[in-house]
């Protein structure tokens, strides 16, 4: 399959729990038919890209054949995914179960994937109530408050207390290089008023557009939502400047590959 060394991306908070499995893959030069990608959706080969799925869930410690993954459509649709769900969506051949930009379960062995290139991959765990979330936020997602939605689902679906949340907000294209047009800035103006001045945060304007911080926005998201500052972790890299090791949209165009947030509960607890 492939003889590449892989390490997948971690976040310190979430490596620190007990009972939760994650990682974040990348773009590896010259492994499979397209430097590591896991994303099966035509122009891509879904053969490779499930070899390359295989691969990285092993390097993470997940069962690939147990993958859950949804139809992801930018909006902010969350689907509690169950044990039966499991193995649904692994590859292209098998049916997802819903569509959906986010995904929660209880379940446990049950890994979660959300796929990204320039989007944010946003996994968040509750150690209390045991539940887990995987979330694909764009800006189409961000402005429709995705990530307020998922922790509000944790709450009603598993009785989620959001101080207990640890999220980490994995690689994007940041603030840096998301130059937007008027209509993307206003819809985050208009669903962040509650947030003031705060809500400035994730717009800067270093040249004629304005550039929307996806990751910051997220998180003033969350906050708001009720998980404390200290248990979010955003990884800092911009999935555009760094195009060599992750797949970037923008950069690289629509073609380009995916990388995966992935997440999952264990059986185990320590």
């Amino acid at each position: 399959m492939t003889d590449t060394l892989l390490n997948p991306l971690h976040s310190k908070l979430l490596s620190s729990m007990d009972g939760v499995i994650h990682g974040v893959t990348s773009r590896v030069q010259g492994m499979g038919r397209a430097d590591g990608n896991v994303g099966d959706t035509t122009p891509r080969d879904p053969e490779d890209a499930w070899q390359m799925r295989i691969a990285w869930c092993q390097a993470i410690g997940v069962d690939p054949e147990r993958i859950v993954r949804t139809g992801q459509v930018h909006e902010n649709e969350v689907f509690v995914v169950l044990a039966e769900h499991a193995g649904m969506g692994r590859r292209r051949d098998t049916p997802t179960p819903a569509t959906a930009d986010a995904t929660i379960t209880q379940a446990v062995n049950v890994p979660l994937m959300t796929l990204a290139a320039d989007c944010l991959p946003l996994l968040m765990y509750d150690p209390v109530q045991r539940g887990i979330a995987a979330v694909h936020a764009g800006w189409r997602g961000t402005v429709m408050d995705i990530a307020g939605e998922s922790v509000r689902a944790m709450q009603r679906e598993f009785g989620t207390d959001p101080a207990d949340i640890i999220a980490y907000l994995g690689p994007s294209i940041g603030g840096c290089c998301n130059e937007v047009g008027p209509e993307v800035t206003a819809a985050w103006r208009e669903i962040a008023i509650d947030l003031g001045e705060r809500k400035e945060e994730a717009v800067t304007r270093p040249r004629v557009k304005e550039h929307f911080d996806v990751p910051r926005a997220n998180a003033l998201m969350l906050e708001w939502a009720g998980v404390r500052p200290e248990n979010i972790e955003i990884s800092g890299i911009c999935t555009k400047c760094n195009g060599e090791h992750w797949f970037s949209h923008r950069g690289q165009g629509a073609a380009t590959g995916r990388h995966a947030g992935v997440i999952m509960l264990t059986d185990i607890v320590s």
